[in-house]
C-alpha cells in the first residue's frame, strides 16, 4: 500500500515566503551599511594619500604648498589647481608628464583650453574620486569654438580659507586665511594654528553636469550649485550659513560642481572654503569666481576632511560652525577647532 506524500499548504508557503522577506529586510540594511563603510574607508584612504602627497610635494619645494595658479601680468592667471600639481606624488607620474604646466591656460570664458591640455583635463584620476559619489566622473565642457570636450572632476578640494576674512574669491589672487590662492607661497611654518588643527583638503560632491535655467524649485544641494544674480555680500553669506532660504538670490542652477580637477580658479575647480557647514541645507553658491561652499558627501551624517598633519577625520554635519571655520584658518589663534 503506497504512502501519501504531503505538500506544503498555501498558508505554510505564504508563511515561509513571509519569513524569507523579513530576513531579507533585516539583512539588506546591514549589507548596505557594510558596503558604505567600505566606500567610506576607501574615501579616507584617498584623502590620506593626497595628504601624504602634500608632504612629499612640500619636501620637494622647500616646504611650500601648491598654490591655486600663478599670476600673469595683465591677464587671467594660469590657474593649474593645487591638486593637479600633486599628480607625481599619488602615483600619477605618467599623467603628470602629459600636463605642460608652462602653457598659459587663458581665461576660461574667453579662450579655449589649449589643445595640449585637453587630453589630460579629461583623464579620470581615481584617487580624486570618492566611491560613494554616484555622479559621473567626467562632464562636457563647451569651448569658445563650440567644440565639446570631456573634463574629469574631483571630490577632493584644497582649503582656500574660512570665508571669515570676506575673501570668497579663489581666482583673483587676494590672500585668504586658508592654504592657497593664486600666487600663494604658504609653507608649513605658516600654519601657526598647528598642522593637526588645520584642514588641508575636504571632500565635496560632483554634479551631473549642465545648467538648469529655472531657480525654482530648489535643486538637490548635494548635486547642484546656485549661480547668484548679484555679488556675495554679508547678508547673503550669513543667511546661507544659517540655512535661511536664499532661493530668491539664485538666478540659475549649475550642475558642473567639482567638474574640473585641472583648473583651480574657476567655480567648478577643486577648492573649497569653510563658510558653510558640512552637507549644508543651502547649496553652494557662486558669483563670477566668488563662492560660498560646504564640504559635502554621500556618506550619511557628515564628510571627510584631511588635516595638514595628514590625519583624516569624519566631521559630523552637526558640528559647531565656529569650530568648523576655525579649522579652515592657518593662523587664526583659535584654541579649539572641529575634528
Amino acid at each position: 500500500m503506497s504512502s501519501r506524500r504531503h505538500a506544503f499548504t498555501l498558508v505554510e508557503l505564504l508563511v515561509v515566503i513571509a519569513i524569507i522577506g523579513v530576513l531579507i529586510a533585516l539583512l539588506l540594511p546591514a549589507v548596505q551599511q557594510a558596503r558604505e563603510a567600505a566606500r567610506r574607508m576607501s574615501c579616507t584612504n584617498n584623502l590620506k594619500q593626497i595628504g601624504l602627497a602634500l608632504h612629499n610635494y612640500a619636501s620637494t619645494y622647500q616646504e611650500a604648498f601648491p598654490n591655486n595658479g600663478t599670476k600673469v601680468s595683465g591677464g587671467y592667471p594660469s590657474d593649474f589647481s593645487p591638486i593637479a600639481k600633486l599628480l607625481p606624488y599619488i602615483e600619477q607620474a605618467n599623467l603628470a608628464d602629459l600636463v605642460d604646466y608652462g602653457v598659459y591656460m587663458g581665461h576660461p570664458a574667453l579662450v579655449d583650453l589649449p589643445a595640449v591640455l585637453q587630453g589630460p583635463a579629461g583623464t579620470v584620476v581615481q584617487p580624486f574620486l570618492c566611491p560613494s559619489d554616484p555622479g559621473d566622473s567626467t562632464s562636457d565642457l563647451t569651448l569658445q569654438s563650440g567644440a565639446v570636450i570631456k573634463v574629469a572632476g574631483s571630490n577632493y578640494c584644497m582649503n582656500v580659507g574660512s570665508g571669515q576674512d570676506g575673501n570668497y574669491h579663489p581666482g583673483n589672487g587676494t590672500p585668504n586665511d586658508g592654504l592657497c590662492w593664486v600666487g600663494s607661497k604658504i609653507k608649513f611654518a605658516s600654519v601657526t594654528d598647528g598642522t593637526s588643527n588645520t584642514i588641508a583638503f575636504a571632500e565635496s560632491t560632483k554634479g551631473p553636469g549642465g545648467t538648469i535655467s529655472s531657480p525654482t524649485p530648489a535643486q538637490d544641494e548635494q548635486k547642484y550649485r546656485g549661480s547668484l544674480s548679484a555679488a556675495i555680500d554679508a547678508t547673503l553669506a550669513n543667511n546661507a550659513a544659517a540655512g535661511n532660504d536664499i532661493s530668491s538670490s539664485i538666478a540659475s542652477w549649475d550642475g558642473t560642481r567639482q567638474a574640473y580637477w585641472l583648473r583651480g580658479s574657476v567655480p567648478n575647480g577643486p577648492t573649497l572654503n569653510g563658510w558653510l557647514p558640512p552637507n549644508a541645507k543651502n547649496p553652494d553658491v557662486v558669483y563670477g569666481s566668488s563662492k560660498l561652499t560646504a564640504a559635502r558627501s554621500f556618506h550619511p551624517g557628515g564628510a571627510n576632511a584631511c588635516y595638514v598633519d595628514g590625519s583624516v577625520h569624519f566631521v559630523a554635519e552637526t558640528v559647531d560652525l565656529a569650530l568648523w571655520r576655525a579649522a579652515w584658518t592657518r593662523s587664526g589663534n583659535e584654541v579649539e577647532v572641529a575634528r
